[in-house]
């Protein structure tokens, strides 16, 4: 008896909590949704990449096996460049 009333009480306490939070969601969702407008550019400060600054803006980043690709290439450029300095 004891046991089934604390289980109601859970389920009526579990149902205000989703309730509140589904409010919650209602009011912060339409911010929310502005934060990642894509129609209104944002300034990002490219550091004289501009290359990087438009794939940072169109969302066109590399992948994980294009970036480990420029990785190796760029620690073959720095290896090059001691073994001709010794």
């Amino acid at each position: 008896m004891l046991r089934s009333l604390g289980l109601l009480v859970l389920a009526v306490v579990l149902v205000i909590v989703l309730l509140l939070v589904a409010r919650s969601w209602n009011s912060v969702a339409p911010t929310a949704l502005d934060i990642h407008d894509r129609s209104t550019p944002t300034l990002i400060d490219d550091r004289g990449e501009t290359e990087a600054g438009e794939a940072l803006q169109s969302g066109a980043l590399p992948d994980l096996g294009e970036m480990q690709q420029a990785t190796d290439g760029h620690a073959e450029q720095v290896q090059d460049t001691l073994a001709a300095t010794n």
